[in-house]
């Protein structure tokens, strides 16, 4: 973990070599509109965080029974979030998700997402938070619609540099009745006041109590960085590699947010 030493411009390039050098594998990555792992905090209230998902898949999965999929398959996704502090441990989030390919962006679908904060009062060793989305998805190619939701558990805790979260997400669909497990997890290393260095995971193993086949399951490793140039913004870049045939090979994703406090002094 030297490298993380290294000056901010130096350390961020190698781990884009990293990446590219990577790219040969059977790696991929899943189409999401928001390709996050939540921490415990919860927005402040008297403030609104703005914030701008984008994610561009560069190859597809290897594993498709269209094989437009793996030769010509490029989506942008792009979502706009907009989470409200309305307590200080309650926050409410909403989502516009679209989908551009070949030029063509589409409106997919929207969530609404109610998030809540175990108190610091409570003086718990780790931070824990509970989010859950609700709302529908749209199939570019279909129209047709899958209602669903997302209960989504947070467990952080930062240990000098070193930050760890783990969300351990299930996400049900009303339309298909079934219950996928799709685990995400995060290291970060504070490489500087202002840049944090490391690794995102995102996985979907297939139905809780019925796995997929390792090769129809969806594992993706990102290397991201943060910044936190000021306390008003956040922005977050990763490349992500599939490690499943049925993943995304190849994958960016970056989101931008900006804060907005609005309580009238």
């Amino acid at each position: 973990m030297h490298f993380l030493k290294l000056p901010f411009y130096s350390s961020f390039f190698l781990l884009l070599m990293i990446a590219f050098c990577l790219q040969n594998g059977n790696l991929q990555a899943q189409d999401a509109g928001e390709i996050q792992v939540y921490g415990s905090a919860t927005t402040p209230k008297y403030t609104t965080m703005i914030e701008l998902h984008s994610n561009y898949t560069f190859k597809g999965p290897s594993i498709n029974e269209n094989a437009f999929k793996t030769k010509n398959y490029h989506p942008l996704l792009e979502t706009i979030e907009v989470t409200t502090g309305l307590s200080k441990d309650v926050e409410f989030g909403f989502y516009i998700f679209t989908y551009n390919i070949n030029g063509k962006t589409q409106y997919t679908g929207s969530h609404l997402r109610p998030r809540i904060k175990a108190p610091d009062e409570w003086k718990w060793p780790i931070g824990v938070s509970l989010s859950t989305e609700v709302g529908f998805d749209r199939d570019p190619f279909t129209d047709q619609l899958d209602w669903g939701a997302e209960i989504r558990p947070i467990f952080d805790k930062t240990i000098g540099d070193h930050y760890y979260s783990f969300n351990p997400s299930l996400g049900v669909s009303f339309t298909n009745n079934e219950c996928l497990f799709e685990p995400n997890f995060k290291y970060a290393y504070a490489s500087s006041p202002k840049v944090n260095i490391g690794f995102e995971y995102y996985g979907n193993t297939g139905k809780l109590f019925s796995p997929f086949k390792l090769p129809n399951q969806e594992h993706q490793l990102y290397l991201v960085f943060d910044l936190f140039l000021h306390p008003l913004y956040e922005f977050n870049f990763g490349i992500g590699k599939g490690l499943t045939e049925s993943s995304n090979d190849l994958n960016v994703k970056c989101y931008v947010g900006r804060r907005i406090n609005w309580k009238h002094k």
